[in-house]
């Protein structure tokens, strides 16, 4: 299951950061521990989004605020020196609510999934475990990762 969800993921992240975002986005698959500390060293923000149906989980998107703030940017149309942290974290939660959503009606199931609300958490509570995908855009790497119940 974690192969298929993975997988969809990345096809929702391509569409979503490459419509809504205008970025283009390669990924690193299975990256190391080092990969993935070294992007929570940087400063970001992270969201959560819970979800439930056949199987249940979290989908986590860490992003560097550099690249929030240039995502804001083209997804609002207005400058960044307008751009407020209720604006960039609105962005956030609501690209890990595009990403998921887009996702999992992808994935064939008995009972449908429901997606719950998107909470900003601490750049600690990125897991740093298997089910983590490195998105590489122009300039600036950010994380996805996904839990399984």
């Amino acid at each position: 299951m974690m192969r298929l969800v993975l997988k969809v993921m990345k096809t929702s992240i391509s569409e979503v950061m490459e419509t809504m975002f205008f970025l283009p986005v390669e990924f690193l698959e299975e990256p190391s521990l080092k990969d993935i500390k070294g992007i929570k060293g940087k400063q970001n923000k992270v969201c959560c989004l819970d979800f439930s149906g056949d199987r249940s989980g979290s989908v986590y998107l860490l992003i560097p605020t550099g690249l929030l703030s240039q995502m804001a940017e083209n997804f609002m149309g207005e400058p960044a020196e307008s751009l407020t942290d209720d604006l960039l974290n609105g962005t956030l939660t609501e690209t890990v609510n595009m990403i998921t959503g887009n996702a999992l009606r992808k994935v064939k199931t008995e009972k449908p999934f429901s997606i719950g609300i998107p909470k900003m958490v601490p750049g600690s509570e990125f897991p740093e475990t298997d089910g983590t995908l490195m998105v590489n855009t122009p300039g600036l790497k950010m994380a996805v990762h996904i839990t399984l119940k």
